[in-house]
């Protein structure tokens, strides 16, 4: 197994110096890629110590879901609409009663969500190395500017590219095609830089080059092969 792995890290390097050598742009999704959505249940712990997990993970799953669905259906409402509309579904679910300052707080909290923990010095180092990095975000453009201002990544990327422009949300087809729209680049060269699955299946689906940063070692969504590149973090892509 020790062989096994060590094989596997050398793969991933060689993939990604040959995949690199292609990219113009990173295109990085935000929530859950670069900052990180169920570390609200530290907030959590204050009103609902015994389920703030359960919550926090509830809200997420509902936050995509209902994202997917609004899509499907051919109508849209932004990203706070939706995050607030989970929120309200967990709570119910778990039958957690909160005031309305409480919930106005942990809605706000959106706005300044934790980094994982290789992002600053990973995305940092991509700077470094003088390849153009954009964010690519189901959020709402008023969201995107709170959260990347308040971890600091704002000033590290060209521009931001938000699903409101087009109002559907990932992964469908017509997002992906403005992100290419606002990076003027071709799909092959542009690489969508995700930890969610679906993300980087829509992606790739339109063309684009994915990296799926894989964290948790978790397996990746039956529908689809994963892309040439996994990573276990930004560091593993900066040091390619």
């Amino acid at each position: 197994m020790c062989g096994d792995t060590e094989d596997t890290v050398d793969a991933t390097a060689d993939t990604a110096r040959a995949v690199a050598s292609t990219v113009g742009v990173l295109a990085f999704d935000v929530y859950g890629t670069l900052v990180d959505p169920i570390r609200v249940w530290t907030r959590l712990q204050a009103y609902a110590p015994e389920c703030a997990v359960q919550i926090a993970e509830l809200w997420r799953q509902k936050q995509l879901e209902y994202s997917f669905r609004l899509t499907a259906m051919g109508q849209y409402q932004d990203f706070e609409w939706v995050t607030a509309r989970g929120l309200e579904y967990a709570l119910a679910v778990t039958g957690t009663s909160l005031t309305g300052s409480q919930v106005a707080s942990l809605l706000a909290q959106y706005d300044d969500l934790e980094t994982f923990e290789d992002v600053r010095a990973g995305v940092a180092a991509l700077v470094e190395r003088g390849l153009e990095l954009v964010a690519f975000s189901n959020g709402s453009p008023r969201m995107l500017d709170a959260v990347l201002t308040s971890s600091g990544l704002k000033s590290c990327f060209s521009q931001v590219v938000s699903v409101h422009d087009v109002r559907a949300f990932k992964p469908a087809p017509a997002v992906y095609q403005h992100l290419l729209a606002r990076v003027s680049r071709p799909p092959d060269q542009v690489m969508l830089v995700s930890s969610n699955p679906f993300d980087v299946i829509g992606g790739m689906a339109v063309g684009l080059q994915a990296a799926w940063v894989n964290r948790s070692g978790g397996p990746f969504d039956t529908i689809a092969e994963p892309p040439p590149l996994v990573i276990a973090s930004l560091g593993d892509l900066a040091g390619a």
